[in-house]
Order: structure tokens, then sequence, then C-alpha cells
């Protein structure tokens, strides 16, 4: 099947196909398989649709839309999902959608910080176990974490990259050229562009969240309100939003295959990349973190100089003091002794002018 049966607007949101061109998209996800691809699935197996993101922005009530739009059924809350904002998946969670394509709800990050961010390259390069507890940690450990898990990983997935963003989300200038450079690096690590799903379409800005990451260089943005426990009727504009997305996403990965690729090296590529980002991170945070100590050690030492200045200053005030203090009682001593000195003197002025008074005795 060739060409793309959704045509998505070059300016826009993208508008809902009709009901025929969706079936036909059904037919071509249902059939999905790299098996189809002219060089053969060259070992690839499986599409892993990597829903990643800032925790609480709905990426496990995607993940239970993507299944109840495809199923086509009633609202399930697959994912356990509380609409926390705190976000609720702990784990790298899978969830088979057809028999070649699998969804992944990866753990959330609260903000785009070096080791979160590490965790959630780990995640979405595929180097850590599927359905298993995802730790938080950092730095060298991460890579330890990351080499223990190589036996639980399998090259044969192909990654594509889905990044979950709730339009009622606003961040700030510093914080977008942060995400810019992820995303950026997300597309490197997997080797395929990220797809933005914006969720909260109702109450969020959708025009504001779209034109920022059209700004951030993302091709592929789609819209939409998730199923919930508080959202639960069936919308047509929701399914077929999940089908083009879904049928963008497989064209996609077909795409990619078709021409040569190894998926033992883009793995081995993967994890190098990784590694490497790690070890220059772990380096940049050692340089920032003597840094720091320096400037304390550096502002220790110009305290304790302050310190040192006050105290001599201090003790000079009290050194005058005290030696005006010594001035004052010379003075007073010297005053006293000049008063006693000319009461002496004026004593024996008198005495010898009595004695000049005297007559003789005869």
């Amino acid at each position: 099947m060739s060409g793309n049966i959704f045509q998505t607007q070059a300016v826009g949101l993208w508008r809902p196909p009709s009901s025929v061109q969706a079936t036909d998209a059904r037919q071509f996800i249902r059939n999905f398989s790299f098996h189809n691809c002219k060089l053969g699935n060259q070992g690839f197996q499986r599409l892993l649709l990597q829903v990643f993101g800032y925790m609480g922005h709905g990426k496990s009530s995607f993940i239970n839309t993507c299944k109840i739009a495809w199923d086509n059924s009633a609202y399930n809350n697959y994912t356990k999902a509380s609409g926390s904002y705190w976000g609720d998946t702990m784990d790298r969670r899978t969830y088979q959608l057809t028999h070649n394509i699998t969804l992944v709800d990866n753990r959330g990050c609260a903000a785009m910080k070096s080791h979160e961010k590490g965790e959630i390259f780990a995640q979405l390069a595929n180097l850590m176990p599927l359905d298993m507890k995802v730790d938080w940690c950092r730095g060298f450990k991460l890579a330890d974490r990351i080499v223990r898990a190589e036996p639980l990983v399998q090259p044969s997935d192909f990654i594509s990259p889905i990044f979950i963003y709730s339009a009622g989300y606003s961040i700030n200038p510093h914080e977008r050229e942060e995400l810019r450079e992820f995303l950026e690096t997300c597309t490197k690590i997997t080797g395929v562009g990220v797809i933005v799903v914006l969720t909260n379409k109702t109450n969020g800005n959708v025009e504001r969240a779209e034109a920022m990451f059209r700004d951030l260089g993302i091709k592929h943005v789609f819209s939409l309100e998730n199923y919930t426990p508080q959202n639960q009727s069936r919308s047509m504009e929701v399914n077929n939003t999940v089908i083009q997305l879904l049928y963008e996403v497989a064209q996609n990965a077909l795409f990619n295959v078709n021409y040569p690729r190894d998926p033992q090296k883009d793995m081995t590529r993967r994890k190098t990349f990784l590694l490497n980002y790690i070890y220059n991170k772990e380096l940049e945070d050692h340089k920032q973190i003597s840094e720091a100590q320096k400037a304390l050690e550096v502002d220790q030492m110009e305290r304790d100089m302050r310190e040192k200045r006050e105290e001599a200053e201090k003790q000079k005030q009290k050194d005058r003091m005290e030696h005006e203090e010594r001035m004052k009682q010379l003075e007073a001593k010297y005053e006293r002794q000049m008063c006693q000195n000319q009461l002496k003197h004026k004593q024996s002025m008198k005495e010898l002018h009595r004695g000049r008074g005297r007559k003789p005795r005869k």
C-alpha cells in the first residue's frame, strides 16, 4: 500500500477523515507486519509505540483511548489511570494493540532534569526491561543498570516515539529550550521523528501548544480529548484521530525498514549514544559541583577574611578606646598631681611667709 490515505493539511491541526478512509486505515494497521517490507523484516518483529512525557499529562489515558478507539468498544480503564497530576505509572507497561503493534506506557518525569532525562532516554531507547518497575537513579548507576539489562531487552523492536503533552500546561522560555534539546535528542536516539499528541483539548490552549511544538521543529502534532473515567462518552473525532495517528506511525515504520537496517546495530548505537550521554553529563555535573564547591570555598574565604577584618577593626576600636581611657586616666592623675603640687606649694609659701614675719628672740 503506497501513499498516505490521509491528506494532512500543511497549516493547522489535522481534520478527521471520512469513514471509508478510516476503514482502509484500519485494514492497513491490522495487516501491519515488517514482513511486508521490500527487504523483508531485516530482524524487526514488533512496532513499539513508546509513549512518554511529563507525568500527569495523560499518557496512560492516551493508551486507554487508543485501545478503546481501536477495539471500537465501550470505556475500559486498561491502564488503571486515575488522572492524578503526579502520575500513576511507576514501571514500563506494555499493551498489545495488534499482533505486531504494542503500546508502551513509560514512567513520566516531573521536570527535564539531567538524571530524569537519562532515565527517559534509557526507556525510550528500549534499553530497560518491559513490564518492570522503573527506579530513578543517575550517572554511572544508570549506566550499570543498562548494562545489566542487556539480556532482558529485544533488539527486534522498532521504536516510534510519541510525546504526550497537556494543552493546558504552560512552560517558560527557558523550559521551552530545554524541551527542544530533549526532543531533538529523542529523535537522535531512536532515529525516528517524535510525534506529539496534545491532550486536554477541550480546556487547554491547543493552538498555542501546537504553535510551540511547530516552532520546536515537530512536524506531526495531533490533538484529542482522552477517554477518562470522567469522560467516557465515545467520540467519532477522537476515534478517527487515533486511527490516523496509528496509521501514520505504522506507515513511517515500514518506510524506515524499506531501507537497509540492522536492529542489533541500531540497539548498539542507541546504547553507545546513551552511555556517552551519561558519561558526559557526569563530567558536566562533576565540573558544576567542583565549580560550586570552589565558589563555596572562595565565598568561605571571603567570609573568613571579612570576619577577620571586622575582628581587627573591633580590636582596633577597643585598643583605641582603651588608649583613650588610659590617656584620660593619666590626664586626670596629672591634674590631681598638679593640684596636689600647687596645694603643697601654696602651703610651703605660707609657711615661708609666716617664718619671715616672726621677730627674732632676744
